[in-house]
């Protein structure tokens, strides 16, 4: 670590360091988490590295493809690498890690809109689909024909979903009341 980085690696310290979004993971690696309290998935963590000639002869490299950021998709952390490009031509030649924190915080908004979450509209319609389908195999087995139960299979089968197949009529569903047949015939004569 040069004389240069050793005292932008001070300053940042100094001035982040009630910032909880602001993390050093070592001497040449700062990160810098950009969260949204609106939707947590618009969210998104910038990897800042040293390289060994840096700041003279060499950028910044920012990285995108952290854990933190697993629900942005290579495209859209590729879109927003490009709209600090053209800034990071301004900043050469200097410390620029407060700067570049500092232009990404300033237009957030511009760097969210570029995230889509893709993924996360793929991974809610797919657990939907196999919900659904999860759902009707489930309706599918439980709903099975009582034929091959035993007597106390069925009646628990018909106290838990009732009489649900139309070919299988639970018992005495064709019983006629005795009493009430014998007065109706009763009197009759054949």
């Amino acid at each position: 670590m040069n004389e240069d980085q050793q005292d932008e690696a001070e300053a940042l310290l100094a001035i982040y360091e009630d910032d909880s979004n602001f993390i050093q993971v070592s001497d040449t690696v700062y990160c810098y988490k950009f969260v949204c309290e609106e939707n947590e998935m618009k969210s998104f963590m910038l990897q800042i590295t040293w390289p060994k000639d840096y700041p003279e002869s060499d950028d910044a490299v920012l990285d995108l493809d952290t854990f933190f950021n697993s629900h942005i998709t290579e495209g859209e952390r590729s879109a927003m690498i490009e709209l600090l490009t053209p800034h990071m031509e301004d900043w050469s030649g200097m410390a620029a890690t407060f700067s570049i924190i500092t232009h990404v915080t300033d237009n957030v908004e511009e760097f969210r809109e570029v995230i889509r979450n893709e993924k996360l509209v793929e991974r809610v319609e797919k657990e939907q689909i196999e919900a659904a389908a999860a759902t009707a195999k489930l309706k599918d087995n439980e709903y099975r024909s009582t034929k091959g139960m035993t007597k106390g299979q069925k009646r628990r089968f018909y106290d838990k979903f009732g009489n649900i197949d139309v070919d299988d009529k639970p018992r005495g569903w064709n019983w006629v009341d005795v009493m009430k047949h014998l007065s109706k015939t009763a009197g009759v004569q054949t």
